[in-house]
C-alpha cells in the first residue's frame, strides 16, 4: 500500500459553473465537458493523450445508460480504460483512486476523472432525494425524506455518547463563517449565524433542525482533474499536487441493512447506526501517505448534517471516539484558531452538489496560496473526505504540494 503514496499528482484541474438564473441553464453534461477541457487545457495534454476516463456515477438529471459512454463521445476521447463510479458521493474521490491504481500498471499515462450534477436546475429535490436514498420496499413506503433517514443515525449517536444539539450547532455556525468569505457559497448573502439560531431553527427531523441541514447548491458544479505518475508531473509551467494517500469503505445501501452488519470493520461488535466507514478510509490514507491527523493543515467534507460532520471529526482522527461534540465545543473548529474544517462554508452553507471533486480543488487551491475565499496560511498538507448515501459510502483523500515519498 505505501509504494502507492505520492506516486501520482495531479496537474489539472477545472470547474464550471451554473447557477439558477443565469441565461444559459446548463445540463450536467455540459458542465462535465467544459470542466474537462479546462482540466486537459491546465495539464497541458490533448485529447488524443488521455488513456483512461473514470466518472462519476449517472446525474440524476442527465440519465443514460453507461454515462462514461456518454462523457468520452461528447469529448471526442477514445481510452483505453473507461467506467462509471457509482459509490455514491464517495465515487468522485474513487475515479482517481482508480486512476491511481491503473497509471501504476503501466498500461496509461494520462487519466481524466469527471464529476458533476446540478439537479437543482432541473427537478424538485426534496422527494426526489427519498427516492434515490430509501430502500423502495421497506422505507420509501412509509415517506421516508433524506433527513429522517439521517435522523435515525443522529439520534442514535447523541443517545451513545451525550452529544447536545448546542454542541452540533457550533459546526453550523463556523462554517458558515468560512462561507462568508467564498465567493460561491450558498449562504454568502444570508450574513453570519449564531448556536440559537440554530436551535431556535424549524425542526426538520428530529433531532435535526433546518440549520442543521445542508442547503442545495443554487445551481450546478461539473469539475474534473487530469492525473498521471508523479514522474511525468514534474518540470510543468503549473505546480501539480500529489495524492499522499487514499482510502475507501462502502458498508450498506439502505440504512436498515446495518442492522445485518457485524464482524469487520467498523463494525465488528454488532449492528450499529454510528461508525462509519469512513474511519476505515482514513486508516488507510493515513497508513499509505506515513501521515497522521497531526500532519493535516486543512479538512473538506461532503457530509451534509451538523452531526455527521460532527462525526467525521471522530471517525477521520481528529478526536475520540465519543469526544466530537467537546471537540467542537472546545473550539476545534473555530474559523479563529481552530482546525480549518471546511472552509468552502461546507455542504451547510456553501451548499451541496453531489458527485464532485470541487472539494478536491478547495484544497489544492489553498496549497497554492490561491483560494477563492479566506486562505489556510501556510497550508501544506490536505484532506478531503467523501460521503455518500445515508453514512453508506466513504472516499478519503490526502493531497500534498510536495512528493513525500
Amino acid at each position: 500500500m505505501k509504494q502507492l503514496g505520492s506516486s501520482c499528482a495531479v496537474i489539472g484541474m477545472g470547474r464550471s459553473i451554473c447557477k439558477r438564473g443565469e441565461p444559459e441553464k446548463k445540463t450536467p453534461l455540459q458542465l462535465m465537458v467544459e470542466a474537462a477541457g479546462l482540466a486537459m487545457k491546465e495539464a497541458g495534454i490533448n485529447r488524443t493523450q488521455v488513456g483512461a476516463l473514470f466518472t462519476g456515477r449517472m446525474p440524476r438529471t442527465y440519465c443514460s445508460l453507461q454515462y462514461n459512454q456518454t462523457v468520452l463521445n461528447e469529448l471526442k476521447i477514445v481510452p483505453t480504460f473507461c467506467t462509471e463510479v457509482t459509490a455514491h458521493g464517495a465515487g468522485a474521490l474513487g475515479t482517481i483512486e482508480l486512476a491511481i491504481l491503473a497509471l501504476n500498471s503501466g498500461m496509461i499515462d494520462y487519466a481524466l476523472c469527471v464529476c458533476g450534477e446540478a439537479s437543482p436546475l432541473w427537478i424538485e429535490m426534496v422527494e426526489g432525494s427519498a427516492n434515490w436514498e430509501a430502500d423502495l420496499q421497506f422505507e420509501g413506503p412509509y415517506g421516508a425524506t433524506t433527513p429522517s433517514l439521517y435522523a435515525m443515525c443522529a439520534q442514535r449517536y447523541m443517545h451513545e455518547y451525550g452529544i447536545t444539539p448546542a454542541q452540533l450547532a457550533r459546526v453550523a455556525v463556523e462554517n458558515r463563517k468560512w462561507a462568508l468569505d467564498h465567493p460561491h457559497a450558498a449562504m454568502r448573502r444570508r450574513g453570519p449565524i449564531t448556536v440559537d439560531d440554530v436551535l431556535s431553527s424549524k425542526m426538520i427531523a428530529s433531532p435535526m433542525r433546518m440549520l442543521d441541514c445542508a442547503t442545495w447548491f443554487p445551481g450546478g458544479i461539473g469539475s474534473a482533474a487530469i492525473v498521471t505518475r508523479a514522474e511525468l508531473a514534474k518540470g510543468r509551467e503549473k505546480a501539480p499536487f500529489y495524492v499522499a494517500g487514499f482510502g475507501q469503505c462502502s458498508t450498506h445501501e439502505w440504512i436498515g441493512e446495518r442492522m445485518g452488519f457485524w464482524g469487520v470493520d467498523p463494525v465488528k461488535d454488532g449492528p450499529n447506526l454510528v461508525r462509519t466507514g469512513a474511519s476505515v478510509a482514513a486508516k488507510q490514507a493515513y497508513t499509505m501517505s506515513g501521515l497522521s491527523p497531526k500532519d493535516v493543515d486543512l479538512v473538506q467534507t461532503s457530509a451534509p448534517f451538523t452531526f455527521a460532520n460532527v462525526l467525521m471529526l471522530e471517525e477521520l482522527g481528529f478526536c475520540g471516539v465519543g469526544e466530537g461534540g467537546a471537540f467542537v465545543e472546545s473550539g476545534g473548529v473555530d474559523y479563529d484558531g481552530g482546525l480549518p474544517f471546511n472552509t468552502t462554508g461546507g455542504y451547510l452553507s456553501f451548499g451541496q452538489s453531489g458527485q464532485g471533486l470541487y472539494l478536491l480543488k478547495e484544497v489544492a487551491d489553498q496549497i497554492a496560496g490561491q483560494p477563492e475565499g479566506r486562505p489556510v496560511p501556510d497550508a501544506k498538507i490536505g484532506m478531503v473526505h467523501g460521503h455518500g448515501g445515508p453514512n453508506a459510502c466513504h472516499s478519503v483523500m490526502l493531497v500534498s504540494g510536495e512528493q513525500l515519498q
